[in-house]
C-alpha cells in the first residue's frame, strides 16, 4: 500500500510539473507573439513615415494684377439761365427803403429796375386823387386825368394804364408834364409815385403834372 501511494504521489507531482511547463511555454509563446506584433506594428509605422515623400515644393507667389483705372468722364455743367425779375431793388434794397437821393442816383445810373405795370410804392406820402396836390422832392405835384385830357397827340410808346392808375410808357416810366424851362421833354425824375419821364409841357415852373386814369 505504501508503494502505491508513493507512485501516485510521484505521478501527481509529475503531472503538476508538466502543467507548469506547458503554462510557461504557452505564456512565453504569447509574450513572443505580442512582441512580434508590436515590433511589426512599429516597423510598419516607420515604413509609412519613411515612404511619405517630403513636400519640397514651395507655393508660387500670387502675382498682383494691376487695377486698371477707368477714366472719369466729366459731365458738362449746364448753365442755368438767369431769370429776369421786375422787383424794384437797388443793391438788394427795396424801392421804398431807398432814399430819394439813392433813387435818383440809381435812376441816372440806369441801375434802377423799372416796372411795366406793378406798383412802385405803397408809401403814405404818394400823390392820390383825394389829396390832389402836394410838394415832393423839391417840386409841386399835381395830376391830370386822361379821361378829361385824352392826350392823343402825345408820342408815348407803349402807352398803357398801370395798376396804380398812372399812365406809363413801354419801359415803365410814369408819363408826366413839366415846364419846358424847368424840365424839357425826355427828362427823367423821381415822383412820389415812382420814376417818371417828361412827355408833355404847359405846366407852371416847378410843377410836375402826373398823367393818370383816375
Amino acid at each position: 500500500m505504501k508503494i502505491k501511494h508513493k507512485i501516485g504521489f510521484v505521478a501527481l507531482i509529475t503531472l503538476l510539473d508538466v502543467i507548469v511547463i506547458v503554462f510557461v511555454v504557452m505564456n512565453n509563446n504569447k509574450t513572443s507573439i505580442n512582441n512580434d506584433i508590436n515590433n511589426k506594428t512599429a516597423a510598419n509605422i516607420v515604413e509609412v513615415e519613411e515612404s511619405q515623400p517630403e513636400n519640397t515644393e514651395t507655393e508660387a507667389p500670387i502675382e498682383e494684377q494691376p487695377i486698371e483705372e477707368q477714366p472719369i468722364e466729366e459731365q458738362p455743367i449746364e448753365e442755368q439761365p438767369i431769370e429776369e425779375t421786375t422787383e424794384i431793388v437797388e443793391n438788394n434794397i427795396s424801392y421804398d427803403e431807398m432814399s430819394i437821393e439813392e433813387k435818383e442816383n440809381a435812376l441816372n445810373n440806369g441801375t434802377l429796375a423799372l416796372a411795366y405795370s406793378e406798383l412802385y410804392t405803397n408809401s403814405s406820402d404818394r400823390l392820390t386823387k383825394s389829396r390832389g396836390a402836394q410838394y415832393y422832392n423839391g417840386h409841386r405835384e399835381t395830376y391830370y386825368d386822361e379821361k378829361v385830357l385824352p392826350g392823343q397827340g402825345l408820342a408815348i410808346p407803349g402807352r398803357h394804364v398801370a395798376e396804380d392808375g398812372t399812365i406809363r410808357d413801354e419801359e415803365g416810366y410814369i408819363c408826366v408834364a413839366a415846364n419846358y424851362e424847368y424840365m424839357p421833354k425826355g427828362s427823367i425824375l423821381i415822383t412820389s409815385l415812382g420814376p417818371a419821364k417828361v412827355y408833355d409841357t404847359g405846366c407852371a415852373y416847378g410843377t410836375i403834372d402826373i398823367y393818370v386814369n383816375w
